[in-house]
């Protein structure tokens, strides 16, 4: 008798098994919201001061000497100085896709976007 009981139990329990996992969806995404690369990712102050050395602060351009005294990349401190107080500028003439600077060899477009990323996580170290 045990037997016809288990046989009938089996059914039952993969009707509720399969009921179960398909009773309750995940909810729908947000309409109108894509994520993007930046929601994720971790850019460090490290990675923007190795750029920033390299394209910026080489030569005479951005060590807070001559004509660039006002915009002194030389360290990390005096980068985020300069871009609390100038934040829209830098983005036009260093991250935007009309960007003029630096004029000895643009950023690429990644370089750019994780510069910009960095700026919308508020600049963390």
């Amino acid at each position: 008798m045990k037997k016809p009981m288990r046989t009938a139990l089996l059914p039952i329990l993969a009707i509720l098994f399969v009921y179960s996992c398909t009773a309750e969806q995940a909810p729908a995404p947000e309409p109108g919201i894509t994520p993007t690369a930046c929601d994720t990712a971790v850019i460090t102050s490290a990675y923007i001061m190795t750029t920033v050395s390299t394209k910026c602060t080489n030569g005479a351009c951005h060590k807070g000497t001559g004509n660039f005294v006002v915009s002194d990349f030389s360290t990390l401190e005096k980068l985020k100085t300069y871009l609390n107080a100038n934040e829209a500028l830098f983005r036009e003439r260093v991250t935007s896709p009309n960007a003029d600077m630096p004029p000895r060899g643009k950023l690429s477009e990644g370089t750019r976007d994780s510069i910009n990323c960095w700026l919308n996580h508020g600049m963390p170290d």
